[in-house]
């Protein structure tokens, strides 16, 4: 039998994990996708010869700690995001695009060298390959009195797993919608999984390789703002490596998640577009890469179908403490006192996982415990 079990191998899965490996926990992490790292995707772009981010990729060391102090832990490399040069504004889609005077758009927001997929690549690195599952869905958890048995299927075929205790770290929104729980949660537990909204779910990236940056011959930053009715890209950034010697451009997808999925075949041709109104001819020589989040049957859950009233609020008391007697705890960047959204409230929240499951898992961390893995400041 396990003494934890990891359901979600992305960034606060995998952190958690380390660190159990170090205390020589018995433990097994279960991944639904056939990779690992969840929302944090890298992947081979051969045009512009680097991995380009199509999920988080910034971080502010002055206000996340936490990973700055995993990327010197794993001895990887960051570097700040480019902001020099002129940033452009397209407020009329039948206009030319017009100089914007800001000092900045990204705040002194950093970049890891190869990626943010390099953090998941060199966590895994550290963690004994046959502890990690992937292809692992799980779909019910049972209390037992002293241990949990947890449902999964692998490749369509059900398989079971015994634990003594139980980290879900997974959008609680899909922990609610997909995971069945007997007994059942408390109903003020289940709407509190019910009001995290997913991070990103709703979002759909782009990241264009170039062979060089062209746009910096221009004294043009990269960056670009569109705010117009018919806008495909909201935002659009500087992608390219610390030594702009591979070049990129990434964007935020403007329209809904339902008008991408109509569009979808057409949007190939209505990025371009855009990014030759912006930066020129050049622009149409590309390779796109594009994830919409609000496709990812392991991101989005049908509530975050729709867009959040407000900006999310996270670090629900209700999961952040343990439940069912300690046996069942909730991480996920969505649990997260500080930094929730960002790589940073994964990080966050695994310190405090960590802590729950060295101490005395019947009883609540107290506020503020904290015993992070690889990362804490």
């Amino acid at each position: 039998m396990l003494d934890v079990a990891i359901i979600g191998g992305g960034l606060c899965g995998l952190a958690l994990a380390t660190q159990l490996q170090a205390r020589k926990t018995e433990f097994a992490l279960f991944e639904a996708r056939d990779r690992l790292g969840g929302r944090i995707l890298s992947v081979s772009c051969e045009t512009a010869r680097m991995a380009v981010d199509l999920g988080p990729a910034w971080f502010w060391p002055q206000i996340h700690p936490r990973v700055a102090r995993l990327v010197d832990d794993l001895a990887l490399s960051a570097f700040p995001q480019s902001e020099s040069g002129t940033v452009l504004h397209l407020s009329d889609p039948n206009s030319r695009p017009k100089p914007l005077h800001v000092e900045s758009l990204h705040g002194g927001a950093f970049r890891i060298e190869g990626g943010a997929g390099a953090l998941v690549s060199a966590l895994a690195s550290r963690i004994d390959p046959s502890r990690l599952h992937l292809s692992w869905i799980a779909t019910a958890v049972e209390d037992r009195g002293d241990h949990l048995r947890i449902t999964l299927r692998h490749h369509g075929e059900p398989r079971e797993v015994q634990a003594r205790r139980l980290v879900l770290a997974l959008p609680p929104r899909l922990v609610a919608e997909r995971l069945s729980f007997s007994p059942e949660l408390a109903e003020g537990l289940k709407e509190a999984l019910r009001q995290a909204p997913t991070w990103m779910a709703q979002q759909a990236k782009v990241v264009m390789g170039y062979e060089r940056a062209f746009w910096r011959d221009a004294g043009l930053a990269g960056n670009a703002l569109a705010d117009h009715p018919q806008a495909v890209l909201g935002e659009v950034f500087d992608a390219s490596d610390s030594q702009s010697r591979r070049a990129a451009l990434g964007g935020f997808l403007a329209l809904p998640p339902a008008t991408r999925e109509a569009f979808r075949a057409g949007l190939p041709m209505l990025v371009r577009s855009q990014m030759v109104q912006l930066f020129g001819p050049e622009a149409q020589r590309d390779e796109k890469h594009y994830q919409d989040w609000a496709s990812e049957a392991f991101t989005c859950s049908t509530l975050d179908r729709s867009l959040p009233a407000t900006t999310p609020r996270y670090g629900d008391p209700l999961l952040v403490a343990p439940h069912w007697s300690g046996r069942l705890l909730f991480g996920g960047t969505e649990t997260a006192r500080y930094g929730g959204g960002y790589m940073e409230g994964a990080l966050e929240a695994a310190g405090r996982l960590l802590s729950q499951l060295a101490a005395d898992t019947a009883q609540p961390s107290p506020p503020g415990a904290q015993d992070a893995p690889l990362g804490q400041a």
